[in-house]
């Protein structure tokens, strides 16, 4: 029964694997391999020749398509960092007074929030983008993050609240009778307490905000804001579809993420951990 079981978890995380960890590899081959190779009738899935040329040119400066791309990633950059410096405050604090304070409706704004969780973006996606249009927003990366924060504020909002009610409340009191006020009470005690939620929700938005593609196609289309994951899909024309140097561009817009993904991982796993004694 155990050899079963480990055979059964054994193929199971194989599987996971392969459906994980193929489509990266199958680009990463893709963008090494010569352009003239992947139009060849071949059964081998490896290429005979390798080439880093696609990378060389991307990566290299002053080269067109390495220039679009550079600013591609700039304007995500820029996107995740407004995202990130308006959507965490404001969720922590709309996070703090739902869970505890006690005002009318306020379990009803909580019921709330995780309806409009379910609300798909096309949904909104024209009378933001009328609104835009008459505020003269279009192209702007502030109201473009806004928008972001909008579309993660219920979410985010709705996981720190839950971690906010697990806190005893014992801990602010104590502070309150020490002389500390409510924001130096929250400051002080609710988020040291806290940072294991807050990086979880700073690593959900930023993970969302790199990847967004529908909401700046539409509100931020110029040279100047689109983000890289336009740029990639750029690479590829109704006339011609360049895919080692598509395949290149992919690899190189999904270091940032993984490597923020890596980092806050390991951040969150001593977080909970000291989070856990302190408690």
């Amino acid at each position: 029964m155990k050899i079963g079981k480990r055979i059964g978890y054994l193929a199971a995380l194989t599987v996971f694997l392969i459906l994980t960890m193929g489509p990266f590899l199958w680009t990463f081959v893709l963008s090494v391999t010569p352009e003239y190779a992947m139009m060849e009738k071949s059964t081998n899935l490896l290429p005979k020749v390798t080439t880093f040329d696609n990378y060389r040119e991307l990566l290299t400066e002053g080269t067109q398509k390495g220039s679009v791309l550079m600013m591609g990633i700039k304007n995500a950059l820029k996107a995740v960092g407004a995202t990130l410096l308006l959507g965490i405050p404001i969720s922590m604090m709309s996070a703090y007074a739902l869970s505890r304070m006690e005002f009318r409706g306020r379990r009803l704004i909580k019921n709330l929030l995780l309806i409009t969780m379910v609300i798909p973006v096309m949904a909104t996606i024209i009378p933001l983008f009328r609104l835009f249009v008459a505020r003269h927003w279009l192209d702007n990366v502030f109201w473009l993050s806004m928008v972001y924060v909008s579309s993660y504020l219920p979410l985010v909002t709705w996981l720190m609240s839950n971690y906010f009610a697990t806190i005893p409340k014992e801990l602010e009191e104590a502070a309150l009778i020490d002389g500390c006020g409510r924001i130096a009470s929250f400051l002080r005690i609710i988020v040291p307490t806290s940072y294991p939620i807050i990086l979880s929700a700073a690593l959900i938005m930023f993970l969302n905000t790199w990847s967004q593609f529908q909401i700046p196609l539409i509100l931020a289309s110029s040279l100047e804001t689109k983000p890289v994951a336009i740029v990639v899909s750029e690479f590829m024309t109704k006339d011609s579809v360049q895919y080692g140097l598509t395949a290149a561009a992919g690899m190189i817009a999904v270091i940032p993420p993984a490597v923020t993904a890596l980092v806050f991982r390991r951040f969150l796993i001593s977080g909970m951990m000291g989070g856990a004694v302190k408690g």
